[in-house]
């Protein structure tokens, strides 16, 4: 998320390494983000939803469980 093409972005991209996100954010908000995208919990519609996702759980839960193992 820090690369050249962040520097246009508004907001920034998120930092998953971040303890205070990593704690405030529940498992269902991230898998919600990732199906739908920002704009569908509140946040920036620059990220986009993959409502191809819905139908594939599994897949979801790998992309949180990545997102996670950013904390450590």
């Amino acid at each position: 998320g820090d690369g050249p093409a962040s520097a246009g972005l508004t907001p920034p991209p998120r930092n998953f390494h971040d303890p205070e996100f990593q704690a405030r954010a529940t498992d269902e908000h991230i898998e919600q983000i990732i199906q739908y995208g920002g704009a569908a919990v509140g946040l920036s519609p620059a990220m986009p939803g993959n409502p191809d996702l819905t139908s594939k759980p599994e897949v979801v839960a790998a992309l949180r469980e990545k997102i996670r193992s950013f904390a450590h």
